[in-house]
């Protein structure tokens, strides 16, 4: 028997927008560029956000993540807001909801900021197809373009007003949480780009972030047709930037999940054998879909033909999944959730599994 402890799991919150969309009755189309992240623009929006994350964390979530998953100075210019600091406040108002709704969480929880992938801010999006624009094809770009993103929420500002708000939202910042990405020339950007904030704050706060990518396709290829092994190349390999803490999977169908975590184990640890360091933790949060895909045209989740619909609960199938990763020992801890169609009940019950595990 293996005197190696089991790691923790940890759980995160599901759908956000999915959950607005299905029980809040919110119209997410080329109106709103913003998606979920349109709420943020009003007073009545955010008294909708709190809720629905309130929700997730009244039901267990140890970590929320903040509803700015598509918030960028181009969607904000789209939806009306083209004064760069109004942007900024709005932007920074998902991090106050978010800390808001995770005191409701028993004892408290954590919070992470959410950040998308470039193409989740592309209309249509393209952050299941890689397939970006010239202006952002390459490491340099996508860089430049997720540094001036996320200098939103960093310590700065013109005067005392500003500065006291950025200070506060970087102090409520737990984790920062890069997501859906489709491609490794961006998970490489976003590495620099914590390596330029450490630079900026380390002496400040040292924020720990996580990688997930998509994987939408029938293979365990990301969408721009790289393996796993590029990709944990990328993410984890030595003088490419900082190192995340965590690394893994979120945005994709959870009957594709245990396949990827198993790929992902072999080849992070024949990339340790050759480089030395530690294991990270895990992140995986996949769909709660059953055979629906996402139009990123018409901005609705479809029936695809001949899907296969698992009989299993999306709860149990999860939880079967990241308990059998805890037995394998490998991971510092395991960070699990939902994403697309997950709703608070989903995190319920996984919560009470957890427990009872």
């Amino acid at each position: 028997m293996s005197t190696t402890p089991l790691p923790p799991l940890i759980l995160l919150d599901g759908g956000l927008g999915t959950t607005l969309a299905d029980r809040y009755n919110c119209i997410f189309d080329h109106s709103t560029p913003l998606w979920s992240s349109h709420l943020l623009l009003s007073g009545e929006g955010s008294e909708t956000l709190r809720d629905v994350q309130g929700a997730f964390a009244e039901k267990g979530a140890d970590v929320v993540l903040s509803a700015t998953y598509q918030a960028s100075f181009e969607g904000c210019r789209a939806s009306g807001v083209g004064d760069e600091r109004e942007a900024g406040v709005c932007m920074r108002r998902g991090m106050e909801i978010a800390r808001v709704a995770a005191e409701k969480r028993e004892g408290g929880g954590k919070v992470a900021l959410s950040l998308g992938a470039y193409g989740a801010t592309m209309v249509p999006g393209q952050e299941y197809s890689g397939a970006y624009d010239a202006e952002h094809s390459s490491v340099e770009q996508l860089r430049e373009w997720h540094f001036r993103r996320l200098e939103a929420f960093m310590p700065g500002g013109e005067d005392e007003v500003e500065k006291k708000e950025r200070r506060a939202c970087w102090d409520s910042v737990d984790y920062v949480a890069f997501e859906t990405l489709p491609r490794v020339d961006e998970v490489l950007a976003v590495r620099q780009v914590m390596e330029k904030v450490s630079r900026i704050v380390g002496g400040e706060k040292v924020v720990e972030f996580w990688i997930a990518c998509v994987f939408p396709g029938e293979g365990n290829d990301l969408p721009d047709g790289s393996s796993i092994k590029q990709v944990v190349g990328a993410m984890l390999g030595k003088g490419k930037g900082a190192r995340p803490m965590g690394v893994g999977i979120n945005c994709t169908r959870v009957g594709k999940v245990e396949g990827l975590v198993v790929e992902f184990e072999r080849e992070i640890g024949e990339l340790i054998e050759r480089e030395g360091g530690e294991w990270p933790s895990l992140v995986v949060y996949p769909d709660g879909t059953r055979g629906e895909v996402y139009d990123t045209t018409t901005k609705e989740w479809v029936k695809r033909g001949g899907a296969e619909e698992s009989l299993i609960p999306w709860d149990e199938e999860t939880f079967g999944i990241v308990s059998r990763c805890q037995e394998r020992r490998l991971w510092k801890s395991i960070f699990v959730g939902g994403c697309c169609k997950t709703t608070p009940d989903d995190i319920g019950k996984l919560r009470k599994r957890i427990d009872e595990l």
